[in-house]
């Protein structure tokens, strides 16, 4: 060994091949870690985007269910204004009765705006959601993309830094020989 170490010491071109091989190991450990960092973190944005999906998803099927219950509203202040044109055939007859009934008709047509407003509201709130949905999930599919091409490049550097080892080992073992 120390014979090893003092022809190393004395042939400088030994030197600077040791030299080299040291940088280059140096450069593949530093790209190993590197990409170990940049794969941690697509894992880490790649789980907080299913979280924000999951959220989102609930989010829209609270929706649909209240735009359902909306449509049922709507659905029984319609049957209620069928009712209404009944109500005040019956009442024309005195014409108390049909003041009566066209305050009943004013408010049902101001409740059934309202009604309509917040329908109109909610259905354009959902397709907002949808689009986010529709990007989010093209984003999704970018980032399995990307994740598994990088997979692909960390098993060929590590492929390639095991050769690099085996090759430094049976270096190593054939100096040790000489």
């Amino acid at each position: 060994m120390d014979e090893l170490v003092t022809k190393i010491g004395s042939d400088s071109t030994l030197m600077f091949v040791g030299a080299m091989a040291l940088v280059v190991l140096l450069f593949i450990v530093l790209v190993v870690v590197v990409s170990s960092m940049r794969v941690k973190t697509y894992k880490d944005r790649f789980i907080n985007i299913q979280i924000d999906n999951q959220e989102k998803e609930k989010l829209i099927a609270e929706l649909q269910k209240e735009l359902q219950v909306l449509k049922v509203k709507n659905a029984k202040n319609e049957q209620e204004l069928q009712q209404f044109a009944q109500i005040k055939e019956k009442l024309s007859v005195t014409e108390e009765g049909l003041k009566v009934s066209q305050k009943e008709a004013h408010e049902l047509e101001k409740l059934q705006s309202q009604t309509k407003a917040k329908l109109e509201n909610k259905e354009s709130m959902y397709e907002t959601l949808q689009s986010e949905h529709t990007a989010l999930g093209e984003r999704l599919e970018g980032l399995n993309e990307e994740n598994s091409k990088l997979r692909v490049n960390n098993a060929r550097l590590l492929m390639k830094l095991e050769t690099e080892v085996r090759f430094s080992s049976q270096t190593n073992h054939k100096n040790e020989e000489r």
